[in-house]
């Protein structure tokens, strides 16, 4: 189990191949192959269900219990929590890797493939605080793209850990440049308490992943310790 300021982040490929689906298929409840059997489109339904199977492996391996048993409900946002057991979780993916994080306190993650942007400065000027927008415009062109790139994915991460939607990032500001540790600068949500730490890191290549845990100390996150999880997942700790 996780504990103080160490956060568990686990990622895996949302490609399976057929018998990796069939097993994370048989884990999933009546309700989840329902919502799986909505989309209409074959790679969001198979994304679902390996995310959705991927994090009941990987929750029954902290609870000592089969996937299927792992009791998942949602929030009124959709945001799936365990009934009855306080084992903070966050998901993201993008493209084709996903991530699960793993605490013992509120946790956020987000995930986002590398792309070109065309039109960053314009999503900055319209979205990122203004200390955000002043330190965008100062940094080298070769850097406005990853310091988007990282400021989006940490904010994700903070708001998805307190439970609030995008709609609200331009009340969380960060430190946008890629050449300094990530930090979060100002946070106005109404309900907030506590302090926040943020991690960044790339979990495989062709993507950049942040982490937001409440904690006073410094966040452990070493990506370079991977181990591979019963579910075939790896492990940044």
């Amino acid at each position: 189990m996780p504990g103080g300021a160490e956060c568990h982040v686990w990622y895996f490929p949302l490609t399976l191949v057929a018998s990796e689906r069939e097993e994370l298929w048989q884990s999933l409840t009546p309700d989840e192959r329902e919502r799986a059997n909505r989309y209409k489109v074959a790679r969001p339904r198979e994304q679902f269900v390996t995310a959705r199977g991927r994090l009941r492996q990987i929750l029954a391996a902290y609870l000592g219990v089969s996937p299927a048993a792992v009791e998942l409900v949602s929030e009124p946002d959709g945001k799936p929590i365990l009934r009855g057991v306080n084992l903070p979780f966050n998901v993201s993916h993008s493209g084709d890797l996903g991530l699960i994080a793993v605490a013992d306190r509120r946790v956020g993650v987000d995930v986002e493939q590398l792309r070109d942007v065309p039109n960053a400065a314009g999503l900055v000027e319209r979205f990122f605080g203004p200390e955000e927008r002043e330190q965008f415009a100062r940094l080298p062109a070769e850097l406005q793209l990853p310091g988007f790139l990282r400021g989006w994915t940490c904010k994700e991460a903070l708001l998805k850990a307190v439970g609030t939607g995008i709609q609200n990032v331009n009340k969380c500001v960060v430190d946008l440049d890629p050449r300094r540790a990530p930090a979060v600068i100002r946070f106005d949500h109404a309900a907030e308490i506590g302090r926040w730490q943020l991690g960044t890191w790339s979990p495989v290549v062709g993507y950049v992943a942040a982490v937001a845990l409440e904690c006073d100390d410094e966040l452990r996150l070493d990506s370079s310790r991977e181990t591979t999880s019963p579910a075939g997942s790896r492990r940044a700790t």
